[in-house]
């Protein structure tokens, strides 16, 4: 069973106002994109780590159940990603994963996203 992220927005002493603002639209458009489907949503990497350099990207993995197509799954969320970027003039970038392979994949970046990652939505998320 993967550790249980703490909340983005409860363990926010790394957050900007301007980062949870990017990270509350993010959240909406895709609950809109994917709606159930969406089971999870992690900000992991610097930005989570607090050791973010000021270009640092804002990383974001996606977990969704069903089969997740990752070419497919970039396709859908292009579009939202693209205008919120620009909008804040911060890159963001986004992974998408399945609730399965979030759970059991033993990959590089799993096994560093379950520990630091910390839940934009889904589980022990306060808004």
């Amino acid at each position: 069973m993967a550790a249980s992220p703490q909340s983005a927005f409860s363990r926010g002493g790394n957050l900007t106002e301007k980062l949870k603002e990017i990270l509350s639209e993010l959240r909406r458009r895709f609950e809109a994109v994917y709606g159930k489907r969406l089971v999870q949503m992690l900000l992991y990497g610097s930005r989570a780590r607090g050791d973010a350099a000021p270009m640092s990207d804002i990383d974001v993995l996606v977990v969704l159940t069903g089969p997740v197509s990752p070419c497919q799954e970039i396709d859908r969320t292009v579009n939202a990603v693209a205008e919120i970027s620009l909008k804040y003039g911060e890159v963001t970038s986004c992974v998408f994963v399945s609730a399965e392979q979030f759970e059991r994949e033993r990959s590089p970046l799993l096994l560093n996203v379950r520990p630091e990652g910390m839940a934009i939505c889904g589980m022990k998320t306060v808004t």
